[in-house]
């Protein structure tokens, strides 16, 4: 049995302590793990082109009776390599004093006397995570705080028709193999596999330098979420604040946007997207709603953060995950969405042949739905959006008008402000979204004090306030007496000027441009807490 462990265990591949030393396997275990290395890649590459290979199996006469003894030989010849590999593998790792030492720490988790020190003795080493304990458990909570968001997980039902089966089919089959690994590449193991060196990196310089720890999160539907957290409590101000970072659709932690907050002594969570790295499942947005969930019941539970304390951050794809979050705990304190789209139906048709539209609509409404500017409307918080002007992932050829970014940003000030954003004023954002944002240098100097309901509008015609001004004391004054429940009817007896002045306001507020590709790291100057209406009683200077 103790030599299975070595056999059987988990590939090791860095020892932290005095500095991060990436492990050296001897040659007995690097050959051994080579030839395995090799077998897997093979089976990768067949997995992701079986249809072609079974095509071509079918051709030339290996489907039949006669076929199966030649089959046989082969499947036993390739058991019999892996057998020995592994033994040569185990035997190269039992002379290992790393691994000796990654095994006696294993074994003290089997023992409650021992377990939280074989944990602490554990994370002295990264390995591969399917080997590390659970740290948290959905299902372990009490049944009121397991699922916040029955009530909003409304699977729309579509009528069946017969006509539309045999692109129901293609559907299926589509999305279940190709179709979600295109829309999350950074779920395909090949890809993991060429980008794990930078992985290893990333979580080491996260761990050595910013003292992070790993946790394995269990969702309620049993995958285990790969996370990574960075308690800065201690250090600065903005370390009571928690940023939970989701990642984009080819994106992870190790190496993600977790910098920006992080840059600016923020507590971060980061976390894997189900099928990527550390994390169990495949990305469909069941499986990444329940994760995000989980990520955020971890905080809260575990690392004794208040909701009213977390930031939700999403880029690009991750934005969904960060909105779903959003509707299931609405008292964040903010969510900012950094390149993020409104629907990703109509990312997806432009990019397949026009003749598959209707397999392509299937295929996303039904399995893929991941509509940002739908599920936005649930939560009433803080939001920011940031826009990459050369983005050439959610826009066409890099175009400003077209980019998803203007439409998921107008869809939610129109559902907010309905009054403010009708026709007129949403063709005049359109048109100011078809160019980069001037930047304005707008003081806030009436933010400099609270009033509250019309002391403010006085004190801003009495001081010739700005129209910026206005607008906020506007706001400000509504809010006040009707509160901040969205949709917000202010407007309904503004004229077209001054809905113009209100609409530039809040598109502005709520909306920044960055001049840089799609994958760049955000600096930290765009990382900012979203704006919410100040509301509050009395009269304060500061």
């Amino acid at each position: 049995m103790g030599f299975l462990r070595y056999v059987l265990g988990p590939k090791l591949y860095m020892e932290y302590g005095m500095g991060m030393k990436m492990y050296e396997p001897n040659g007995l275990e690097k050959f051994g793990d080579q030839i395995l290395s090799t077998l897997n890649l093979v089976w990768n590459i067949g997995f992701y082109s079986s249809p072609i290979i079974a095509t071509m199996l079918y051709r030339r006469g290996y489907f039949v009776m006669d076929s199966i003894t030649t089959l046989a030989k082969i499947s036993t010849s390739i058991g019999i390599i892996v057998f020995i590999s592994m033994v040569m593998r185990g035997l190269g790792r039992s002379q290992s004093a790393s691994y000796t030492k990654m095994i006696k720490a294993m074994e003290m988790l089997k023992s409650p006397k021992t377990e939280e020190e074989g944990k602490r003795a554990l994370r002295m080493f990264d390995f591969e995570f399917k080997s590390w304990g659970v740290d948290f458990d959905v299902k372990n909570l009490q049944s009121d705080d397991k699922k916040k968001c029955q009530a909003l997980d409304k699977n729309s039902t579509r009528s069946f028709r017969f006509a539309t089966l045999p692109c129901e089919i293609a559907a299926y089959i589509a999305i279940q193999t190709f179709g979600i690994r295109m829309i999350f590449p950074g779920s395909v193991k090949l890809l993991q596999s060429y980008m794990r060196p930078m992985l290893i990196s990333g979580r080491a310089k996260l761990i050595e330098e910013e003292n992070g720890k790993r946790h394995k999160i269990k969702t309620a539907d049993s995958n285990d979420i790969d996370t990574i957290f960075v308690d800065n409590r201690q250090k600065s101000p903005n370390g009571k604040t928690l940023v939970i970072c989701s990642e984009g659709n080819a994106g992870f932690y190790e190496i993600g946007i977790v910098g920006t907050p992080l840059a600016l002594n923020y507590s971060i969570l980061g976390w894997n997207h189900p099928g990527f790295e550390g994390s169990t499942g495949t990305p469909f947005p069941e499986q990444d709603k329940n994760a995000i969930e989980a990520v955020v019941q971890f905080a809260i539970y575990e690392l004794g953060f208040s909701v009213e304390d977390i930031i939700l951050y999403g880029w690009s794809i991750g934005g969904y995950a960060s909105l779903w979050a959003a509707s299931c705990f609405p008292d964040v304190k903010g969510v900012i969405l950094d390149a993020t789209f409104d629907d990703i139906l109509y990312l997806a048709q432009p990019r397949m042949p026009a003749s598959l539209g209707g397999v392509v609509r299937i295929a996303i409404r039904e399995y893929c739905n991941l509509n940002n500017s739908e599920l936005a409307q649930n939560y009433h918080g803080p939001i920011s959006l940031i826009r990459r002007t050369e983005d050439e992932v959610i826009a066409e050829d890099m175009q400003l008008d077209t980019n998803r970014g203007n439409f998921l940003a107008l869809s939610i000030l129109k559902y907010r402000y309905p009054y403010i954003f009708q026709t007129s004023q949403l063709n005049r954002c359109k048109q100011v979204l078809s160019k980069p944002l001037e930047i304005r240098n707008y003081t806030g100097i009436w933010e400099r004090f609270i009033i509250c309901g019309c002391i403010f509008t006085f004190y801003c015609i009495l001081f010739k306030a700005s129209d910026d001004d206005l607008c906020l004391s506007r706001l400000i004054t509504f809010a006040s007496d009707q509160g901040k429940k969205y949709p917000m009817s202010i407007g309904e007896d503004y004229t077209d000027d001054v809905r113009h002045q209100m609409a530039d306001f809040l598109l502005r507020k709520h909306f920044r441009d960055f001049k840089s590709s799609h994958c760049t790291q955000l600096p930290t100057e765009y990382f900012n807490i979203p704006f919410d209406i100040p509301v509050e009683q009395g009269f304060v200077f500061t």
